[in-house]
């Protein structure tokens, strides 16, 4: 059975205390108002996924808080990784590894560079960016989570905030 892959870019995020820390850094007020835009739409086109696993980051969980809550995913469900934080795009492969291949699909949430790198190994055209609050529908043609490999991914769609706009 084949597998999907959401990955989401993390919502806008606040640069507005320089003495916060990174990963403490919360939504500005446009990620507030696009995390649950971006989350109804995938709600509306049926992309809900099975689990979903977060960077530990405030903006990444935040964000992730906002599409569970319009996903309506189960808390036992929902999970965070640290490993997912500033994560290479192998990490976002290698996170599914622990998935049962009862699971069809996962929601994955961290940031760039990482999701940007992802992005152009699954994609067959050039994506400069995949910018904040981005999806990426990633299809996986393999049956096991434990064996998948990023040459059996392809980019469905990259779904932004802009792309949405207009709808």
């Amino acid at each position: 059975m084949a597998k999907t892959i959401y990955v989401v870019r993390h919502a806008k995020s606040s640069w507005a205390d320089l003495t916060m820390t990174d990963k403490d850094r919360p939504l500005n007020k446009r990620g507030q108002r696009d995390a649950p835009i971006m989350a109804s739409y995938c709600a509306l086109h049926g992309y809900k996924p099975d689990r979903m696993i977060t960077s530990t980051a405030v903006r990444a969980s935040t964000t992730a808080s906002h599409f569970a809550e319009v996903l309506e995913i189960d808390p036992v469900h929902y999970m965070a990784y640290d490993s997912l934080y500033h994560a290479p795009a192998q990490t976002y492969i290698e996170t599914c590894y622990q998935l049962g291949d009862e699971v069809s699909s996962v929601m994955l949430f961290g940031h760039n560079p990482g999701i940007t790198y992802l992005a152009n190994e699954v994609a067959t055209d050039f994506i400069d960016n995949v910018p904040t609050c981005g999806v990426l529908v990633i299809d996986y043609s393999g049956d096991s989570w434990q064996s998948i490999d990023v040459n059996q991914c392809s980019l469905r769609t990259m779904i932004t905030p802009k792309s949405i706009a207009n709808e």
